[in-house]
């Protein structure tokens, strides 16, 4: 259905066309991402419609405090059968082609996180990619968080029809000067600086790195696009690694503090 390398070679001259923008955190806005007949059939293929079976609440644990996490509904891409998506996995994860483009686009980044992993790619067998597909509705709202402290970076794709609800894309915030969050938590907006929003537009992708300062949200919905913020993500965590403790078998503390 869709030609892997032809795909492969778009999404990566989309990727490769855009510097990383550093401040308040590094992230990049890649238009155009998908050859626009493989972006079309992201719409003709859309699972949210035609595999309700699969699709799943957000966050059910949360949502007594939370109710509007609940409004959030995705599908885990993994499950998914049908050529189009078989083909659409081939392309972002066989040969872990697509982290692998996301290292060579900041590989200073992964050098500092991984440090020796980066050697002969060994920091992917210490990574889970979790991958899936997300709808919302009027109400939902996310308050800035930083992601879980195991994040590594987030890979946010809009898939809108039309250009009509630029306001729906996700926005990124400073707190004050010296403030920040390991992750873990969600803050509501007050004490936040907006700085920049990312607009739900077709066919784009928004990825930023982790850190203590990646503050991002999206602010509640009064109004929704007909595809309901149809969107995709590749979520990126890192394995448990082995802290060295004076405990550990085979090595020698000499000062702990």
């Amino acid at each position: 259905m869709i030609d892997i390398e032809h795909t492969r070679n778009h999404v990566r001259k989309a990727i490769d066309s855009v510097n990383l923008q550093l401040y308040p955190f590094p992230h990049a806005f890649i238009e155009n991402v998908w050859p626009e007949e493989v972006y079309e059939m992201f719409h003709t293929n859309n699972p949210l419609d035609s595999n309700s079976e699969l699709i799943k609440s957000w966050l059910k644990k949360h949502s007594k405090d939370n109710p509007q996490y609940q409004i959030r509904k995705q599908i885990d891409c993994y499950k998914l059968q049908d050529e189009f998506w078989t083909d659409i996995r081939k392309v972002l994860f066989d040969d872990n082609w697509y982290a692998k483009i996301i290292m060579d686009k900041y590989k200073t980044y992964f050098a500092t996180h991984f440090g020796p992993l980066c050697k002969d790619d060994k920091w992917l067998e210490w990574v889970v990619q979790e991958w899936f597909v997300q709808k919302h509705d009027v109400d939902y709202f996310i308050g800035p968080h930083t992601d879980r402290h195991d994040r590594v970076f987030t890979n946010i794709f809009t898939f809108p029809r039309e250009n009509t609800h630029e306001h729906l894309g996700t926005s990124i915030y400073t707190a004050g000067d010296g403030d920040l969050s390991p992750g873990g938590k969600h803050f509501g907006f007050k004490g936040f600086e907006k700085i920049k929003q990312m607009p739900y537009r077709k066919n784009c992708l928004f990825i930023f790195f982790k850190s203590r300062w990646a503050f991002h949200a999206v602010e509640k919905i009064e109004d929704i696009d007909v595809t309901k913020r149809y969107g995709m993500q590749i979520q990126v965590y890192e394995k448990p690694f082995n802290e060295i403790t004076p405990k550990t078998s085979g090595y020698e503390t000499l000062l702990d503090t």
